[in-house]
């Protein structure tokens, strides 16, 4: 076990996406996330191209636009039905 016991996400925020179900650990899903991240098509995420992507979530998460996320923004984010997410900027 690593410094934070099970890891960051812990058996509760694991392959639990918005059907519920174990939608996080699918490879088509993976395959989906690595092709919106591959910014420029050419197979290979690249640093800048993974900040992107995580710079987006970040923005997501932040709802009240201060640069910085506490835990209950974050859960909001994770919990939030389909219905909820803001649109990207």
């Amino acid at each position: 076990m690593g410094m934070m016991g099970r890891g960051m996400m812990g058996q509760g925020m694991k392959g639990h996406g918005a059907t519920g179900g174990d939608a996080v650990q699918s490879p088509v899903v993976f395959r989906i996330i690595f092709a919106l991240m591959d910014a420029d098509g050419d197979g290979n995420v690249s640093l800048p191209e993974f900040q992107v992507a995580h710079e987006r979530i970040f923005k997501a998460m932040d709802r009240d636009k201060d640069g910085k996320l506490t835990f209950e923004e974050m859960m909001a984010f994770m919990h939030r039905s389909k219905s909820h997410v803001a649109p990207q900027q």
